[in-house]
């Protein structure tokens, strides 16, 4: 009685998984460098270049959509990358691909002297009845570790079909995540010509389709061991462009519609937060360095939700773990990867594969990974993780609210003492940029009384690269005189339901309420209703702060006009209107 036990216990597991255990790297000098612990002598290049001008230019150049399809193609070979799947055979499964993958980094070590060192990520856990698993990783060593961080790029090599754990079916996963792979490979492939201040890391992660098991693995090493991760850019699902009949929220319009120009980037927190920060340093640096030279110009999207509706992925368990971390993600997804019956997207089902061959002939006619799609957003990444590993230490600040327009000082000055200056209203974008050189404070007149502003800023080097911007501070400005002459004039009010963002642009709107005096205790309720009156939905909120935030998940089968309230102890405060198109 007690072996049926265990016997049912055990089956009962394939497709449970249980806490990681036993971290090991086989490279054994890998955990001293992500430590920043290691002589950069040993790691130096004869050759490779250091400007920004040159990692730009040969950036733009390197990156190839033949590669990139090179990568895909192997990936398609292996039948399967189930993260329970054979990993003996040296043709099928998830342990043929990871020796692949393996492999590839050392080949691009090899090319560019070594520099790049190579290892597997090893844990123990039982994730679809395999007990031992890999993730595989890339680290380039930087110049400077006075700062002892890194940057990581990452993208889930594992795949599936319909069922989460069927090792054998076909599942050559390439919208879901061979594109992923592909983007990754192909910038450790690119990237590692070149040599950066601080340490580059690129890993292949699996058990992402099981619950996230291989970056929860290496999240979780890296907060144990206080490791300084920098920022954690997920790649997943980043090369196709066709709508599916099911896609999840915020999701593309219809059925079969395309959109090759747009890229999706999600992070957690209200609009002010690190992650919304870190999305903006990304499309900044992109669209200020690499978008003018392409001739399809990539739209950054910055989504207000962590991830779509109901899904998750790889940055998740880095956010987990208090490290700052964004998704990549096309504009357009072929399914919601709920197979249930009558299900007939691709996304984690059997027919996730390459392309179509109409002929016969063996040949894909019809591609549903776009290649030139994959290598923009290849771009887009390769960009800001150059400016990051390069880039100067975030400045700090004091914000100044005098009553004479809108001033700040840097509080740690550096020379050159250059600086981006970011002021956002509401929006997830920044409205408007200054920079200034040789200063350490700036005044502006270019606001309005009685509005609040986020307000950031970044330090700049001597090749105009910035630094991350340093943690968002607000003001509600209180006077704005003509010409600049000092006369303060009193506050109107005691609390504001700020201008609603977005107002919609994806799936979700974050309300804002400033409050003058907060205190612990005091809440409010925002109700959103329909053009008829009808409750849409009620949003209690805590008021204890100066800025509240709630976030209203409205989908989109939202449409045409709503309203908005603000209610604190009963009163009626404040009312908006939203507009759904």
């Amino acid at each position: 009685m007690q072996k049926i036990f265990f016997l049912i216990l055990f089956i009962s597991c394939g497709r449970l998984t249980y806490a990681q255990t036993n971290y090991y790297f086989t490279n054994a000098v890998v955990p001293d460098i992500l430590k920043g612990n290691y002589n950069t002598a040993l790691y130096n290049s004869s050759t490779a270049a250091t400007a920004k001008s040159t990692i730009m230019s040969g950036l733009y150049s390197g990156v190839n959509t033949d590669s990139l399809l090179f990568f895909l193609k192997q990936m398609a070979s292996f039948t399967t990358r189930n993260t329970g799947s054979d990993t003996v055979s040296n043709y099928m499964g998830i342990g043929a691909a990871r020796r692949w993958a393996h492999q590839q980094f050392e080949r691009f070590a090899t090319t560019y002297q070594n520099r790049l060192q190579v290892s597997y990520f090893q844990f123990d856990k039982i994730i679809c009845a395999k007990n031992q698993h890999r993730n595989i990783m890339a680290v380039l060593p930087g110049t400077d570790t006075s700062d002892k961080s890194f940057i990581l790029v990452e993208a889930h090599l594992d795949s599936r079909c319909e069922n989460v754990c069927d090792s054998i079916c076909l599942a050559q996963g390439m919208e879901d995540n061979g594109s992923g792979c592909a983007l990754v490979l192909e910038l450790a492939r690119v990237l590692s010509m070149y040599t950066y201040k601080r340490s580059l890391v690129f890993m292949l992660t699996i058990g992402e389709e099981q619950g996230l098991d291989g970056a929860d693995a290496f999240a979780k090493y890296c907060r144990t061991n206080a490791l300084t991760v920098r920022a954690v850019f997920n790649n997943d699902i980043v090369g196709g462009i066709i709508c599916g009949k099911s896609a999840s929220p915020p999701g593309c319009p219809g059925e079969n519609e395309q959109d090759s120009i747009n890229v999706r980037i999600f992070s957690a927190g209200t609009n002010s937060s690190q992650h919304k920060g870190l999305a903006r340093f990304v499309k900044l640096e992109f669209e200020e360095e690499m978008k003018h030279l392409l001739n399809v110009k990539t739209n950054v999207n910055i989504m207000n939700a962590e991830d779509r509706t109901g899904r998750g992925g790889d940055h998740i368990p880095f956010r987990q773990q208090n490290y700052t971390a964004i998704r990549f993600t096309s504009a357009n997804e072929h399914g919601d990867a709920n197979p249930q019956a009558g299900y007939q997207d691709r996304q984690h089902s059997t027919r996730d594969v390459l392309g179509k061959d109409f002929n016969n002939d063996g040949l894909i006619d019809s591609f549903y990974v776009s290649t030139t799609y994959l290598q923009r957003n290849c771009l887009l990444n390769g960009t800001a993780l150059t400016m990051l590993a390069n880039g100067p230490n975030t400045p700090d600040f004091e914000l100044i609210n005098d009553g004479n327009g809108l001033g700040l000082v840097i509080k740690n000055p550096v020379a050159p003492n250059n600086y981006r200056i970011g002021f956002r209203s509401k929006k997830n974008d920044f409205d408007t940029l200054f920079t200034i050189k040789n200063q350490i404070d700036f005044k502006t007149y270019q606001v309005k009384t009685d509005s609040i502003y986020f307000v950031s800023v970044a330090r700049m080097d001597d090749e105009n690269i910035e630094s991350l911007f340093a943690v968002e501070k607000f003001a509600k400005v209180l006077w704005v005189p003509p010409a600049g002459v000092l006369n303060v004039q009193p506050l109107q009010r005691a609390m504001q339901l700020l201008p609603v963002s977005p107002n919609p642009v994806d799936e979700t709107i974050s309300f804002t309420v400033w409050m003058k005096d907060p205190g612990i205790g005091k809440n409010g309720l925002i109700e959103v209703f329909d053009m008829q009156g009808k409750l849409i939905k009620r949003l209690p909120l805590s008021l204890s702060k100066e800025i509240n935030e709630v976030l209203f998940e409205h989908g989109f089968n939202a449409k045409g006009l709503y309203y908005c309230t603000l209610f604190v102890d009963g009163l009626l405060i404040d009312s908006q209107k939203l507009f759904f198109k």
